[in-house]
């Protein structure tokens, strides 16, 4: 399903709608765009950049009730530096520009360590083995999904390992 698509699924307007339809259910209706890794849009679209330019000036218009949000897990990326430069994405909040970027710092060892701590446990994994995962993760990404998903393995796989020994 295409992004035009999606967008006219939630302005709940006929599905055949064109570009200019949507734009005139805009003026009534209100929309706030969530683009969860907005950077993946350049890596899989051919016309991703006219698309995402058209987003822009829909977010630009007053007279539209459209709004974006775009999150992105790269920021040093061509794709990441694409979406800024074709946004003109300021990163100064005092900045009199409407589009703004905020980078989010990543997740220290001892963050990650209190997210497992707080959905895991020490019952069914060691402190010291948390502790081991955490440094990792902090090291490398300091995104605490891997830090999860290592967990979950490891459990999986201890889960995996007890019912073949039944």
């Amino acid at each position: 399903e295409t992004m035009l698509n999606k967008i006219v699924a939630s302005l709940e307007i006929d599905q055949k709608a064109n570009q200019k339809m949507v734009e005139k259910q805009l003026h009534r209706k209100t929309l706030i765009l969530v683009l969860d890794e907005i950077d993946m849009m350049f890596k899989k679209s051919h016309d991703a950049q006219s698309w995402f330019s058209t987003l822009i000036s829909w977010a630009d218009d007053k007279k539209m009730r459209f709004s974006m949000i775009g999150i992105s897990n790269c920021v040093n990326d061509d794709n990441a530096n694409l979406v800024r430069e074709l946004a003109g994405l300021s990163n100064d909040l005092h900045s009199p520009q409407e589009h703004r970027e905020l980078a989010f710092s990543a997740y220290t060892e001892e963050d990650i360590l209190a997210i497992l701590q707080a959905r895991v446990g020490t019952r069914i994994i060691d402190l010291k083995a948390l502790q081991l995962i955490s440094r990792r993760v902090a090291a490398s990404s300091g995104d605490v999904r891997r830090a999860l998903e290592i967990v979950s393995n490891a459990i999986n796989k201890c889960a995996d390992l007890l019912s073949e020994e039944k």
